[in-house]
């Protein structure tokens, strides 16, 4: 999955400057050596396409369309991001793409509220299920089915039958198109309506989708994320939502190792369906025709050819010059029925609303419908952090997290419920801790101010702040409210109080987000810091895009 400007436009451009120092991660399809023309980031040889692409399509990337480039001759540079800063890269007027291939059309039409995109074409189609392993939807009731409706689904999330796993839907499609999915059985649309603003506003809607989401075991940032973290933790993972070519792919993972497979059922009634919409962006200079012969190239090899059906096909995508979801002859080894998947549904995908009502959606989701979270945030404040360029990139994580003008360009808005707490260490707590209950916008700036005053210095004990925040979550929490500790560390942490920290943390029952930053961490202490508590441990050495995805994890 990430977006925002039908009327928030103007906050978008004030925000390009941000947006163009994002970490790039090129991949030449044809050759390591760069054309003579490239610049920076942008490629501008006739010969070359600069693609910004969902990390759904990696798989796709990786195995049919680099090869297809080299075939060509074309020097293809693909840049994966997650929905949201594709979104706001394509509101920004950011100029380091010819092309932009979403995930589904949800996020496009968030970011492509001035119509820049052209001959944007749907690539393939896959949709989003409700996945379990099979004991578990065995026990449910759901295995061997093919009319589980979405009623029925509701009811086994919302009376508590199993843990259920979702993403954040203002960070990733998957979790966005489950949310409108929802949002349109509560509103009573068929698949052939879309859900209007006045529904948005309408109790049946609020009300429903609120117990939805506040039903939601946990809920990552990503859907690669969710998917690797709920194989990592059968015992607190049972189901999800999830994209069904994804099942697939480690469905196909799992029996080779001999290990229980998942199991799809449909949301009959409410059936969202991911489209992958791939446009191009035009520069408006001499280029764009030899660039945009390419993109359309490309279009037509993914579309029409045969053998490039064939390779989609084995990933599980579905062709999107289909007759809707059906596929003909299909290999049972991809699309296999044990594990619940159809090759024939004869069912309308439903109709996602305008951007604007996306937007509102997604901005309730942050405000309104989850679950308040107090989360603790622990910062390496160590004098490494001032060599390695680090405490430059906390400072402007807090600004991008923290501050709410900010925030809600990443759709990263505290809840009025919220608990903020941040605290920084070097070999003790050396700052803070400064605490914000709700979403004062000035409040948390103040955060942001704290973070500014901060000189780093000093050596490292991350374990002591990690046990204050372990204390502190383990008191009883008012208004449903979750707790989230996310760590970040440059070095290798003194051991002295880690038996102590990790009691503390398991008593609390919170994941801890392990952010390593830089080269010297030690990734086993914080990996053993994200399994100890159903957490997560990130390499990362943009603090800003990793902070954001540890906020994300609301």
């Amino acid at each position: 999955m990430a977006r925002r400007c039908y009327q928030r436009a103007v906050r978008f451009k004030e925000f390009t400057a941000v947006a163009l120092v994002a970490v790039v991660l090129m991949s030449a399809c044809s050759s390591d050596k760069p054309s003579p023309e490239k610049t920076g980031g942008y490629d501008a040889s006739p010969k070359a396409l600069n693609i910004i692409a969902g990390t759904e399509q990696e798989t796709v990337a990786n195995t049919i369309v680099k090869p297809w480039c080299q075939r060509k001759g074309y020097q293809c540079n693909i840049t994966l991001k997650g929905s949201v800063d594709q979104a706001r890269l394509l509101a920004a007027g950011n100029n380091d793409y010819d092309a932009y291939w979403f995930a589904s059309s949800v996020f496009a039409q968030i970011g492509d509220t001035g119509g820049k995109l052209q001959d944007t074409k749907t690539m393939f189609l896959t949709p989003v299920v409700f996945a379990g392993w099979q004991s578990e939807m065995q026990k449910l009731g759901f295995a061997g089915r093919t009319d589980v409706a979405i009623g029925d689904i509701l009811t086994a999330v919302e009376s508590g039958q199993t843990k259920v796993w979702v993403t954040n839907p203002t960070q990733s499609n998957s979790g966005a198109t489950a949310l409108f999915g929802f949002m349109n059985y509560f509103a009573g649309n068929g698949p052939g309506k879309a859900l209007t603003q006045e529904q948005l506003d309408s109790a049946p809607v609020e009300d429903g989708i609120t117990r939805f989401i506040k039903a939601m075991s946990q809920t990552p940032p990503s859907t690669g994320t969710l998917m690797s973290q709920c194989v990592e933790q059968p015992g607190e993972c049972r189901t999800m939502f999830t994209y069904e070519d994804l099942v697939i792919e480690k469905n196909q993972e799992l029996v080779k190792a001999g290990k229980e497979p998942l199991v799809v059922a449909y949301p009959r009634g409410s059936l969202a369906i991911s489209d992958s919409p791939l446009g191009f962006y035009p520069h408006n200079n001499g280029g764009d025709a030899a660039k945009k012969q390419i993109l359309s190239e490309l279009q037509d090899y993914l579309l029409k050819d045969k053998a490039a059906q064939t390779e989609l096909l084995k990933l599980g995508r579905r062709p999107a010059t289909s007759v809707g979801l059906t596929l003909d002859n299909p290999d049972t080894a991809v699309f296999n029925p044990a594990w619940g998947i159809q090759a024939t549904i004869n069912e309308q995908g439903i109709q996602y609303p305008s951007a604007p009502v996306i937007q509102a959606a997604l901005d309730r989701y942050q405000t309104r419908y989850r679950r308040p979270v107090n989360t603790y945030y622990c910062l390496d404040g160590s004098g490494s952090m001032n060599g390695n360029g680090g405490w430059n990139g906390v400072k402007a994580a807090a600004h991008q997290v923290f501050d709410q003008d900010q925030a809600a360009v990443n759709f990263l808005q505290s809840h009025p419920k919220d608990i903020t707490t941040v605290t920084i260490f070097n070999s003790g707590v050396t700052a803070g801790p400064w605490t914000v209950s709700g979403n004062d916008a000035n409040a948390l700036h103040g955060i942001t101010n704290n973070i500014n005053g901060y000189s780093p210095g000093g050596g490292t004990d991350m374990y002591t702040c990690l046990k204050e925040a372990g204390d502190l979550l383990s008191k009883p929490q008012t208004d449903d409210r979750k707790g989230l500790v996310v760590l970040m560390t440059d070095g290798r942490s003194e051991t002295g109080h880690r038996s102590e920290a990790l009691s503390a943390l398991r008593a609390a029952k919170v994941p801890v987000v392990a952010i390593a930053f830089g080269s010297e961490p030690d990734a086993s202490q914080l990996k053993e810091l994200a399994s100890a508590t159903g957490g997560t441990y990130v390499q990362q050495n943009d603090l800003v895009a990793a902070l954001r995805q540890a906020a994300g994890y609301k």
